[in-house]
This record gives structure tokens, sequence and C-alpha cells, in this order.
């Protein structure tokens, strides 16, 4: 069968709705103390409602994936998306703890059958420009998110609740699976296999040097990412409120740079996605090493500064890694390796702020400094690659 090729306007809502759907991990990170206030929590209770989506979230990429390959991208986004609009709307009602936690693992979990498939599913569709294009407007909205989410939860959530913070993005899923299910059926990729048989090749992806230094790129990008942030938390933000800049602000200034996904648009077909990786993350590391130097520095918007270019180079590496992942494997596997591409995105994100508070007692400039060298090795990592990989069937 041909495969479908979505229209423009499917193409930029199926992109809103990732942004959505990302969101949503964040959402609550703004009114935490007022949770933990409304329901009677101590602090890491009520960080308990991102640990709640976040592990389900990773643990779904490893389901929706391989699940997407045998029965389908379109049908697997399409309930998925049906089922989280379901549980986002139910938790607008919910008015204690325990429903909102249970919730939230629900909500993440059901979450997970969108980032890793969409971008499967548009990578396979269109012309070899419309497929970049795709990838890097995706790139952009999961970028984005981190802002956009702690955004709405503070101006919705910090208002009236939570909860009602929720049912923006439980309208765009609901939506995005109406249109979804007006598209023509497609034919999977691996209906021949048995249920989830792709696992059966997990070891081989993990065997290719590409994808090895892909996935360990990914774990490492998000890891220093979020890391950074909580680091400008902990030891500069009373220098940045003294500045009369607040911690979303000191994000917002970053925010042209969540735009790189669309500058490497223009260049991936003609660089190559390899090249692309190693340039973000060369950027990324250049960046908190010169946050490094800068951090004693009185006039903080130097800092700021070198945090744009650490961003930069964030957005830079993620539509690469993404094209370098889906391109090094056979379409009937792409479903999991971008799955695993994925869950190693968000265990490295998870692990961010263990990571920076485990550097806490150091001097910030030390913290910044062990973080830029860890990009900088994946980047070296990749530099030495060898070029002649077949991919994985």
């Amino acid at each position: 069968m041909p495969t479908p090729n979505p229209s423009f306007l499917l193409r930029a809502w199926l992109v809103l709705c990732a942004l959505a759907v990302v969101s949503l991990l964040y959402l609550p990170l703004p009114v935490l103390p007022e949770l933990a206030v409304r329901h009677a929590l101590s602090p890491a209770g009520a960080a308990g409602m991102i640990s709640a989506f976040g592990f389900a979230y990773a643990a779904g990429f490893l389901v929706f994936g391989p699940l997407s390959d045998r029965i389908g991208r379109r049908t697997v986004m399409i309930v998925g998306l049906a089922g989280l609009s379901l549980v986002t709307f139910l938790l607008t009602f919910a008015e204690s703890a325990w429903p909102l936690l249970v919730g939230r693992g629900a909500q993440g979990f059901l979450a997970a059958a969108f980032p890793p498939v969409v971008v499967a599913y548009l990578s396979e569709r269109g012309t070899p420009k419309q497929r970049i294009w795709s990838v890097a407007w995706l790139s952009t909205a999961f970028l984005s998110a981190g802002l956009v989410g702690q955004v709405l939860g503070g101006e919705i959530g910090g208002r009236w609740g939570l909860e009602r913070a929720f049912l923006p993005s439980a309208v765009i899923c609901l939506v995005t699976a109406l249109a979804l299910l007006r598209t023509p059926a497609e034919s999977p990729a691996a209906a021949d296999r048995p249920m989830f048989d792709a696992w059966k090749s997990a070891g081989r992806l993990f065997a290719h040097p590409g994808l090895r230094r892909c996935y360990l790129a990914a774990f490492f990008l998000l890891l220093c990412f979020v890391a950074f942030y909580v680091a400008l938390d902990m030891h500069l933000g009373l220098a940045l409120l003294a500045s009369n800049i607040s911690p979303l602000m000191a994000r917002e200034i970053a925010l042209p740079a969540f735009f790189a996904p669309l500058c490497v648009a223009l260049v991936i077909a003609r660089l190559g996605a390899r090249r692309v990786v190693i340039a973000g993350l060369a950027l990324a590391s250049a960046g908190l090493l010169v946050a490094a130097l800068v951090a004693g520095n009185p006039n903080v918007f130097l800092f700021l500064g070198a945090s744009v270019l650490f961003v930069f180079g964030v957005g830079t590496s993620v539509p690469g890694l993404i094209a370098s992942v889906a391109g090094a494997v056979d379409p009937s596997l792409r479903g999991l390796a971008v799955s695993l591409y994925t869950f190693l995105l968000f265990v490295g994100a998870s692990l961010g702020p263990w990571l920076a508070q485990a550097l806490g007692r150091w001097p910030v400039e030390t913290t910044l400094a062990v973080l830029s060298s860890l990009l900088g090795a994946a980047t070296l990592f990749l530099v030495f690659e060898r070029r002649a990989v077949t991919p994985v069937a």
C-alpha cells in the first residue's frame, strides 16, 4: 500500500499536539508549593506530581514504539490520544492527592503513545524536504514544551488550579485523535511479526556503533539541560533576583534558541545529520564552558548569554539525533529505535536534578565545567565514529 502523505494542516496540528502533550510533564512545576498546601503534602510528595508522570512516561516509550511497528502508527496515536484526552479531562475533577497522583501516572503512560510514534509517522511520509521540516518542527515543539508548560501551569494553574490547566491539552489531544481518524489506514511496517517481537532486535540496535553513539549523546543531552537549570536556581537564583530577573524570565531569555531546529532544517540535507549533531553538541558544551567562566561575574547577562548558546546547541542536536536514529534502521524497527532514543533522552532528564544536587556542594563553576565535559566527551565519541556502518534491518 502507498504511504499516505499528511496534509500541511495535519502536519501543523500534529506539531501543536506534540507541544500540548509534552507540556503536560511541566505543568505542575510552578504550582508545586500551592499543591503541597492544598493537599497537605510534603515538598517531596508534591514533587510526585512530576515523577508519577515522568516514570510512567518513560516506561510507555518502550511499549508504544514497538506496538506502532506491529499495528500501525496511526492506530497507536488515535487510541493513545483518545485515552489521554479522557484521563486529562477526568483529572480536572480530582479533589484529593491520591486521585491526582494516580491520574498523573496514567496520564504519563498514555502521553508516551504520541511523541516517539509521531516522529516515526512523519519521518516516513512526504518528500525528503517535508520529512526534514516535520522533524524540525516536532523538535522545536518538544523543546519549547518545557517553557510553555511552566508558563501555562503558572498562569492558569496559579489562578484557577492545576486541574484547569489540563483542559487545553485535553481538547487538543481529542481534536488530533479525530483528525487522524479521518486519514487513510496504513500498512504497519511489521504486521507479520508477533507482538513485541521487535524487542528481540533491541540488542542489535545497541550493538550498532552509530546508534550507540546517538543514544549516549541523547542521554547526556537532557541530563545536562535539566541539571543546568536546576544548578542555576540553586546557585544563582538570588543573584538573578537582585537584577530583577525571575527564574522564569531566565528561561524565557533563551526562548529564541528553542527554534534552533528550524535553522537545522535548512542545512541538514547539505551537511548530514551526523555533522549537525556534532556541531550542536560542541556548541552546547562550549555554552556550558563559557557559563562556567562567567558565573562569578557581577554582570548576570553574560551568564544568560552563555545559556542562550547552550540551549541553541541543545536545539541543534535534537533534530540531528532524531534523523540519525531514524535513518540508521529499517522501517520495521524505526518505532523501537526512536522509542529507545526517547526513553534514554527522558531518563537523562529525570537524572538531571539528582546530578545537580550531587554536585551542589561544589562551586557552580565546577558544576558547569563537569556538565560541559560530559557533552564534550559525547561530541568526541561521535567525531571518532567509523563511517562505514550498515543500517540495522
